[in-house]
């Protein structure tokens, strides 16, 4: 994902507070029915809660109904019109008769009625046929009240995310398993799922999103990290799978059910909750000083720097992402590089790796500190268009509807076509502290986006030697920017359509693949098992020998 200063990413709702009060007349009097403002603002919350309720009922509703042909061919309708009009890079890999023919195909199976599922099932292939990263259709899922969500939870673990998986290809492997499933071990590879073989089931998952142009590597990263996901996507939701798994004895078959929480078999004493209390007021307090660098799923930091104590003058620095909730990356980069330079660093790990992108600023201010000329990191932003008519659908939330007023303001037009200025799209100056020394920068399928651009940059300039895997997202530009959500006014699901073309200043003559690494090496299940990190471990052998 890509972002811009001040801009924030994902859905949010902007309430207004406004005076209705203070219309009454000062002369009006009401005997004996003044209220409380304790009571006035409980009852507001008690309408606001109640209204949302009926929004969320009928959002539920719209997602769960069936939805008539007519209905359905009027959202396809809307995403094709959508893609034609404001996507600008919508011919880039695939021919307007092409596209036109499969939308045709489509809207003929479209004869009797269907839900957003099945709808989704079979649309969002469609429009992953554009191959753009950023462009998918989204199902957004039922919004639940606390009842239905306790009650799911009481319902149990669903039985595909019971297991942490490995994509390789057309193969699929176990990682880890609940240990609850005695039976299931690591590296075992799963043939089927409820009768449906493997490569059946990765095919139609990588249907449902796409890389930029004709990458694969970004494919089995998605998978990895989100199997159960698009799987429950692809496929109903049931209680009990089966799963059909194969290791070095033979075949095996394995029911997996849904796994109920445990109850808690042992209460804490006054003394234990206040000392549990107690640490985890510690550990707020850690987090709150340490947040401008972000944690991920597993607490670890977003944005992490270390000087490696078993090599003389060598750091690794990995940055996981550049766009999260409180962070400040001019702090972490001034600190780090600062650091740099006081321990005369000679060797620098940049790891990019499962970095998907975020705020292209951010990713330019790393690139000064690591280049020392003034450099210009993209070109203008091309668009398609300043306005199209489907911009009516654009989701209702401040960003969105920015995005949807931006382009009467700021989109330019010349002889070129629709343009917008980017902050990043003039020459700038390295920073004072820019470290000058070996560096080696690790990526990988998932390393997208912004984080893509950020790496062709460095390997435009020969900064650095690349080692793992090609990116997911394009050398040479990708479409982004800009990106509102557009909802299906009849299924409900959303569309998510970037509007501007963001490419380093200088392309080269390589169409819809990555950044290559100089050093490939890729990371088996084996090593995974292993708890082995071999692109790492290849970047510090080289850092060790001084081979440049």
């Amino acid at each position: 994902m890509m972002a811009f200063p001040n801009e924030k990413n994902g859905a949010g709702y902007t309430f207004i507070r406004h005076k209705a009060l203070s219309f009454w007349p000062v002369s009006i009097s009401i005997p004996n029915a003044a209220l409380p403002m304790k009571k006035i603002v409980y009852l507001l919350l008690i309408i606001l809660n109640f209204a949302s309720c009926i929004s969320n009922k009928k959002y539920n509703e719209k997602l769960m109904s069936k939805h008539s042909p007519d209905q359905l061919q009027k959202d396809l309708s809307i995403i094709k019109t959508s893609l034609e009009e404001a996507h600008p890079g919508v011919y880039w890999y695939i021919k307007k008769e092409k596209l036109d023919f499969k939308f045709d195909s489509i809207k003929s199976l479209l004869k009797d009625s269907m839900n957003s599922v099945e709808f989704y099932r079979l649309t969002a292939p469609l429009v992953s046929e554009v191959k753009c990263g950023h462009t998918r259709l989204i199902h957004p899922g039922l919004k639940l009240n606390k009842e239905q969500k306790a009650a799911i939870k009481k319902k149990g673990e669903a039985p595909i995310t019971q297991l942490k998986y490995k994509v390789e290809g057309n193969q699929l492997f176990v990682v880890s398993a609940n240990k609850a499933l005695t039976h299931i071990k690591p590296a075992m590879e799963i043939l089927s799922i409820d009768s449906i073989s493997t490569p059946t089931i990765i095919n139609s998952l990588k249907k449902l999103y796409s890389s930029d142009g004709y990458n694969t590597t970004f494919y089995d990263e998605v998978l990895n990290k989100t199997f159960p996901n698009y799987y429950y996507l692809a496929y109903p939701k049931k209680d009990s799978s089966l799963f059909i798994l194969k290791d070095s004895s033979g075949l095996c078959g394995e029911w997996i059910y849904n796994l109920k929480p445990k109850p808690a078999v042992k209460k804490q004493s006054e003394e234990e909750k206040i000392k549990q209390k107690e640490l985890a007021k510690q550990q707020k307090r850690v987090d709150k000083k340490n947040r401008y660098k972000g944690f991920d799923e597993q607490k670890k930091p977003l944005l992490d720097f270390k000087i490696d104590s078993t090599l003389n003058s060598t750091a690794v620095l990995k940055v996981k992402s550049f766009s999260f909730s409180h962070s400040n990356f001019k702090r972490f980069f001034k600190e780090t590089f600062t650091t740099i330079q006081n321990e005369k660093i000679e060797h620098l790990i940049l790891d990019l790796r499962g970095n998907g992108g975020g705020n292209l600023m951010y990713c330019n201010l790393l690139f000064r500190y690591l280049y020392n000329q003034p450099h210009k990191f993209t070109g203008r932003a091309s668009m398609a268009t300043r306005y199209f008519s489907t911009g009516k659908y654009v989701d209702h939330t401040l960003i969105n509807r920015f995005t949807g007023i931006f382009p009467f303001i700021f989109v330019k037009k010349d002889n070129q076509g629709f343009y917008d200025k980017l902050p990043t799209d003039k020459a700038k100056k390295p920073k004072k502290l820019t470290y000058n020394g070996n560096l080696e920068v690790l990526i990988n399928g998932y390393s997208f986006s912004a984080t893509s651009l950020l790496s062709s940059n460095l390997k435009k300039v020969n900064r650095g030697i690349f080692i793992g895997e090609e990116t997911g997202g394009g050398f040479n530009q990708c479409t982004a920017g800009s990106i509102p959500l557009l909802s299906l006014p009849n299924t409900g699901l959303k569309l998510r359509l970037p509007l501007k073309v963001i490419q380093i200043a200088e392309p080269i003559d390589l169409k819809g693949r990555g950044v290559f690494p100089d050093i490939e090496v890729k990371t088996t299940l084996e090593d995974i098992l292993k708890g082995k990190d071999v692109v790492m471990e290849k970047a510090i052998d080289k850092s060790s020998q001084n081979l440049y």
